[in-house]
């Protein structure tokens, strides 16, 4: 079986509050890990399950050699991408070494901390 690759890299990000202790809180996304990707299509069940749920995802995606996201990661930002996604279903792949998360577009940005 051949595994495809070609999405790019992914990264994962963790919504954290970067406030001095005491002040409003100012929360930024910081990378928690990458990881490969390709994206996937999504099936009729996992479309008519959404569409049920009266919620609608914008991208499938599977990201190998992992089992479970990094601790705290709520949101993704793909290869070349400026786009935030917050991960909604992660559904592990056990035969494949791999996870498949499931993505909703953010409508409200969140700056990057940058190291």
């Amino acid at each position: 079986m051949i595994l495809v690759r070609d999405g790019g890299i992914l990264t994962f990000y963790a919504l954290q509050n970067i406030a001095e202790p005491g002040m409003m809180p100012v929360k930024k996304l910081a990378s928690t890990g990458t990881a490969f990707f390709a994206y996937r299509t999504a099936g009729v069940t996992r479309r008519y399950e959404a569409k049920g749920a009266n919620a609608e995802f914008d991208h499938l995606v599977r990201c190998f050699h992992m089992m479970e996201l990094p601790e705290g990661t709520q949101y993704v930002i793909l290869d070349g991408d400026a786009i935030q996604y917050q991960t909604d279903i992660a559904e592990p792949m056990v035969d494949q070494d791999a996870i498949d998360l499931t993505l909703i577009r953010v409508g409200e940005l969140y700056e990057v901390v940058t190291e």
